[in-house]
């Protein structure tokens, strides 16, 4: 591909039923060209918060008035209107992906309806707890007003629509805040979606002032918070949360470990599954597999034949065909992660680097996938969430010790346990701290729509997900209760 290429700048605006006063614009650039400019979209300030929150409340409760499967079908409708056409591209140059990742994460977007569906009676009808004896109740849910939804950079549209859909469908208007880096694809996308919603029922942002982020969350009438992203900015959240009482769902970050049995690696086919657990999106999920436990005997077989996967690997920007992985997604993520294998060099550990750089690392945030063994456990890189393309693999003696080495985490997000052993894996995955744990998968591969998401420690508070957990995070139950006998 051509370094000299010329492309227009995408001029977006924010996503909301009122005009909203700008102070400028504010430039996206492209990770894998820091020189080239993606677009641009105004620049507010935190009184636009008060604008939208305004606006969102009158179009709420029309909205809440609806059946819930009137609803759904007007969210699915709204899903169906959305032209996808050129926003891959978009969002692979704001974010760094490569073009099949892009296309992938768009692909989410009808992903919410088909796990929402199942869950529209429940939300019509309650929940019936039956005849005491004494009294015979029923546990309805209402929505809590107007939400708040700070969403992530790394996947904004099928890690946003994820909350956004269940937040509409429990009858709530939604107010979205996209962080500052790459917030263009996801305008473009809730743009079409908020013109087929009831004028203010949805509004989207962005800023890169994190004043304007955190009204949102501080916002008095603003009765609840989702947001996505690092257990640093979580803890933060939390705390601006808390004066107003408002209930919040935090999907923090994680470390996730592997664990992999010794019959596991008698199938080759293990590999690839690894690479795309740990190396998909350039390692930036929360996610990702960012441990992985092998047998001690075997560390050496492992990096080899992880090393035969990633040696194919190149390294470059997403919208070459040629590219396998993008940049990661910033020069500061970039330099976190050098950090970390070079302290894991200091210390000892084996680094072992694999694939083409096919791009100018001066021009862009590029990293080669990064296997580092004879490790550690207590080492930054094993203990930290990289978020990036490396792995480190630590040997384990016995199961008991690599159940021990995959719960000595401050997070608790994701895991897994490999084995042709179903039983045994499944024994195994039981005793892994984690809000969810896959047998012979990870990550993407491993997702099930229908189960609540989160994790357990610092990797969170409460569940999401477009499905019955999601609905429960965005409405309050509300319980009727009638003497025994006279339920209407």
């Amino acid at each position: 591909m051509e370094s000299t290429r010329v492309i227009e700048p995408v001029r977006a605006s924010m996503v909301a039923a009122v005009d909203l006063p700008a102070t400028g614009v504010v430039e996206v650039r492209n990770p894998a060209r820091v020189d080239e400019v993606v677009g641009t979209y105004p620049k507010i300030g935190v009184d636009a918060v008060d604008a939208i929150v305004e606006v969102a409340e009158q179009a709420q409760p029309a909205w809440a008035a609806l059946s819930p499967q009137e609803r759904f079908d007007a969210i699915a409708k709204a899903v169906e209107s959305v032209e996808v056409t050129g926003i891959d591209e978009l969002l692979t140059r704001e974010n760094g992906k490569i073009l099949a990742e892009a296309q992938r994460e768009l692909q989410y977007m009808s992903f919410p309806v088909k796990f929402l569906a199942p869950h529209v009676e429940w939300l019509t009808e309650g929940e019936d707890l039956g005849d005491s004896g004494m009294h015979h109740s029923t546990i309805y849910r209402d929505p809590f007003g107007v939400v708040g939804i700070i969403a992530p950079w790394n996947n904004p549209i099928g890690t946003s629509m994820l909350a956004v859909a269940p937040a509409l469908l429990g009858g709530n208007a939604v107010v979205v805040h996209f962080p500052a880096t790459a917030p263009l694809s996801a305008l473009a996308v809730y743009r079409q979606m908020a013109a087929a919603l009831p004028a203010g029922l949805l509004s989207v942002i962005s800023s890169p002032d994190t004043a304007v982020a955190q009204a949102v969350v501080e916002h008095p009438r603003i009765r609840k918070v989702h947001f996505t992203g690092s257990t640093t900015v979580g803890s933060l959240i939390a705390i601006e949360a808390a004066p107003t009482l408002a209930a919040t769902t935090l999907e923090l970050g994680g470390n996730d470990a592997g664990i992999v049995l010794d019959d596991a690696l008698d199938d080759p086919a293990i590999y690839p599954k690894l690479v795309r657990a740990a190396f998909g999106v350039e390692g930036q999920a929360c996610v990702a597999l960012k441990r992985l436990y092998v047998p001690a005997a075997r560390v050496a077989e492992v990096v080899e034949g992880l090393g035969a996967v990633l040696k194919d690997v190149v390294a470059g920007d997403g919208m070459d065909p040629a590219s396998t992985m993008g940049p990661v997604h910033t020069a500061a993520a970039r330099e976190r992660v050098q950090g970390l294998v070079e302290s894991a060099r200091a210390g000892g550990a084996e680094v072992h680097e694999f694939g083409t750089m096919a791009a100018d690392p001066e021009q862009g945030h590029f990293l080669l996938p990064t296997v580092v063994s004879n490790i550690a456990q207590d080492a930054d890189l094993v203990q930290e969430e990289q978020f990036g393309p490396t792995l480190p693999v630590i040997g384990y003696e016995t199961v008991d010790e690599a159940v021990a080495y995959a719960n000595d985490s401050e997070y608790g997000l994701g895991g897994s346990v490999w084995s042709n052993d179903i039983p045994r894996a499944s024994a195994i995955a039981r005793r892994l701290e984690a809000g969810m744990t896959w047998i012979n998968a990870h990550s993407g591969a491993g997702i099930d729509g229908r189960v609540p998401w989160g994790g357990v420690k610092r990797s969170g508070v409460g569940r999401g997900g477009a499905n019955r957990g999601g609905l429960e995070a965005f409405t309050e139950p509300h319980a009727v209760i009638w003497p025994s006998g006279q339920r209407p």
